[in-house]
C-alpha cells in the first residue's frame, strides 16, 4: 500500500465534500518532518539490505533478473480505495521473492521494482518513488526474516509451513500498512482512525494477495516459469476488486445524481443537501468516528432527502404552510428515500440512516418513533445538521431565522428532539467558524 499525493482526489463530489471537511482543522502544508521520515525509512531499507547481504548467494542474481520484470508489471496494477488511498498489486511477488530466497533477495527485488515501475514508467516523482522503494524494501525483508525465523525444514509445502506463511504475510503487512499510515499522518492525516480504516478496507484484498504469493513461491519451487502464468492471475484479481471499488464509486455518484435531480426540481430545495453534508462531515470528524463510518454517514446526508422523488409536486412545492394530510405525505420521505437506496447493495448502512434522520432522540419522531441510541449515529448526525439547515433558510411562508435564533433552538432540543452529544459537536464546530452566519445562502426550503 502506498499513500497518493495529497492532491489527487476522486471525481466525486462527495469526496470533496470529504476532503474539505476533514481536512479543516489540519494543516495546510505537509508537516515539516515528511522528508526526513521518507528519508529514514530508506536508511533503514539500506542497513537492513546490507545486514542480510552477506547471506546472498551469487547464483540468486539471475533469479532476480525473473522476478523484477513480473514485479514491475504488478507494482504498475493498483487499487484505489477511499480516503486516496492505493493498494499495489506487486505484494505476492516481493513477499514470494523474500520467501524462497531470503529477506536481502526479497530488499532487492523490492527496491528495484519500485525504482523501476514508479520512478521510470509512472513517473511518481522522487520524493514518492524513494518512499515506496524504501517501504517495500522494509516490508519485503521483515517478511523474509519472519519466514527464515519459522521456516520448518528445507521445503516450502503449504501445510508443514503454513505458520512461517501466515506470520511472513502478517509482518509485510503491517509494517507496510504502519509505514504508509505513518506518512499520512504526517499529511495531516489521524494516524489510529487512517490504519484502522485501511486494514478494514484491505483486509481481504491482503488475504488474497498472501495466498497468491504463497501459491507463487511454491509453484516456483517447482518450476520457475510457472512464474510467467502469475501475472494472468493477479490480473483477474486486479480486475475483481478494481470492479468492486468502482461500484462503490459509481453507487455514490448514482445517489448523488438523484439527489441532485431532487434538489432543483425546487428552487428552495438546492443546495440544502449540499450543506448539510458538508456540515454533518465536520461533525462527525469531530466526533473522531472512523473514516469509512465518515464517508458513509456523508454520503448518506448528501442523499438524506431521496425520497422525496416520491412526493407530489404540488405538495412538494407548495407555497405556504403544509395540511396535516400534506404533512404526512411529506413524512413518507424518510422511509421511501431509505428504500430507494436500499436498492444499491453497497449502501445498505446508509440506507438505514436516511430512514431515521426525522426520528427524535425522545422517540416521537417519524418513521418508526425510535429513540435514543437505537437511532444510527448518523440519522442523529444528520437531524441536528439538517434542522439547523431548515431554520437558517429562506421559505415560502417565512423569512430565514437568525444563526443565533437556531442555535438556541438547538440547545433547547438538545437531549429531547436531539441526541446532546451531537448537538454539543455541531456547537463547537460553529463556534469556530466567525463567519458561518455570514455565507450563507438566502434561498432553500427544507421541510423539518
Amino acid at each position: 500500500m502506498i499513500a497518493r499525493d495529497p492532491d489527487m482526489r476522486r471525481d466525486s463530489d462527495l469526496q470533496t465534500l470529504l476532503d474539505c471537511a476533514v481536512s479543516a482543522p489540519q494543516p495546510s502544508a505537509p508537516s515539516r518532518w515528511l522528508a526526513p521520515y521518507v528519508l529514514c525509512v530508506d536508511l533503514a531499507a539500506i542497513g537492513l539490505l546490507l545486514t542480510t547481504l552477506p547471506g546472498l548467494p551469487p547464483r540468486l542474481w539471475l533469479n532476480l533478473l525473473v522476478f523484477v520484470p513480473v514485479a514491475v508489471l504488478a507494482e504498475s496494477w493498483t487499487v484505489t480505495m477511499p480516503r486516496r488511498v492505493e493498494i499495489s498489486l506487486s505484494f505476492p511477488l516481493y513477499y514470494a521473492a523474500a520467501v524462497l530466497f531470503g529477506p536481502c533477495f526479497g530488499i532487492l527485488t523490492a527496491m528495484t521494482s519500485t525504482l523501476l515501475a514508479d520512478g521510470l514508467l509512472r513517473r511518481k516523482g522522487i520524493a514518492r518513488t524513494a518512499f515506496g522503494a524504501g517501504q517495500f524494501a522494509l516490508c519485503s525483508g521483515l517478511a523474509g526474516l519472519a519466514f527464515e525465523a519459522l521456516k520448518a525444514g528445507s521445503d516450502f509445502r503449504l501445510t508443514s509451513n503454513a505458520l512461517a506463511y501466515a506470520m511472513a504475510a502478517i509482518a509485510y503487512v503491517l509494517v507496510n500498512t504502519t509505514l504508509a499510515t505513518a506518512a499520512f499522518s504526517l499529511l495531516g492525516q489521524p494516524y489510529a482512525r487512517v490504519w484502522l480504516h485501511v486494514l478494514r478496507e484491505g483486509g481481504v484484498f491482503f488475504a488474497a494477495m498472501a495466498l497468491v504469493g504463497a501459491l507463487v513461491a511454491n509453484a516456483y519451487v517447482q518450476s520457475p516459469w510457472t512464474l510467467l502464468c502469475f501475472p494472468l492471475l493477479i490480473w483477474v484479481f486486479y480486475k475483481g476488486f478494481r470492479l468492486f471499488a468502482q461500484l462503490r464509486t459509481e453507487t455514490d455518484n448514482a445517489l448523488v445524481v438523484l439527489a441532485n435531480t431532487i434538489d432543483r426540481r425546487d428552487r428552495y430545495t438546492y443546495e440544502h443537501s449540499v450543506r448539510v453534508a458538508r456540515y454533518v462531515a465536520n461533525v462527525a470528524t469531530r466526533l473522531a468516528l472512523p473514516a469509512d463510518q465518515i464517508d458513509m454517514i456523508v454520503s448518506a446526508a448528501r442523499v438524506h432527502d431521496l425520497g422525496k422523488i416520491s412526493i407530489d409536486n404540488r405538495i412538494l412545492l407548495k407555497d405556504g404552510p403544509l395540511t396535516d394530510e400534506e404533512r404526512q405525505e411529506i413524512n413518507t420521505h424518510p422511509a421511501a428515500g431509505a428504500e430507494l437506496a436500499g436498492q444499491f447493495r453497497t449502501f445498505g448502512a446508509g440506507a438505514a440512516i436516511i430512514c431515521h434522520h426525522h426520528e427524535r432522540w425522545d422517540g416521537t419522531g417519524y418513521p418508526d418513533g425510535v429513540a435514543g441510541e437505537e437511532i444510527p449515529l448518523g440519522a442523529r448526525i444528520i437531524a441536528v445538521a439538517d434542522v439547523y439547515d431548515a431554520m437558517t433558510s429562506d421559505r415560502p411562508y417565512r423569512a430565514a431565522l437568525t444563526h443565533e435564533v437556531a442555535i438556541a433552538e438547538l440547545t433547547r432540543g438538545s437531549g429531547s428532539q436531539f441526541d446532546a452529544r451531537v448537538v454539543d459537536a455541531f456547537l463547537a464546530h460553529v463556534e469556530q467558524q466567525p463567519a458561518f452566519a455570514l455565507s450563507r445562502p438566502k434561498a432553500s426550503r427544507a421541510y423539518l
